[in-house]
């Protein structure tokens, strides 16, 4: 059961904008991934160096979804809303196809997203971090 604080109209916002991240991650769309994200957004990969700026995120995502098709998915636990920011926490499911072929990969771990409330009330995404729970080959 998802754990929840904020008006219905702020968690349908901030569902609105999480169902846009992952369709266009789904659908290989680097702009749209993007485009849910602040100006000023940090996005921090699991084993790459941390996308400050939507023109760092725009890049990496761009780049990422140029070598793989995506099946993604997030299980939300938790949406928190504090003002002109909320807090989501859940896990996710990933399935990367490679471009050029080969053996799909599968990943799955837990992630925490801030949202910010925009000026004209609509909210996205400010930071993002997630981290897998598989483990890393040869590891302990």
């Amino acid at each position: 059961m998802t754990q929840t604080t904020g008006s219905k109209p702020e968690l349908e916002a901030i569902d609105r904008v999480r169902e846009s991240h992952v369709s266009a991650l789904n659908a290989g769309d680097a702009k749209g991934w993007a485009d849910q994200f602040t100006d000023d957004a940090v996005q921090m990969p699991p084993h790459f160096p941390t996308n400050a700026g939507i023109q760092a995120i725009r890049g990496w995502s761009g780049g990422f979804l140029s070598l793989f098709n995506c099946k993604f998915g997030l299980a939300v636990d938790e949406v928190r809303v504090a003002g002109d920011w909320a807090f989501e926490r859940g896990s996710y499911n990933i399935t990367l196809s490679p471009k050029t072929g080969g053996p799909a990969m599968n990943d799955a771990g837990k992630y925490l997203t801030i949202y910010q409330r925009q000026s004209d009330g609509t909210w996205k995404m400010a930071r993002d971090i997630w981290n897998s729970d598989v483990p890393m080959p040869g590891g302990a």
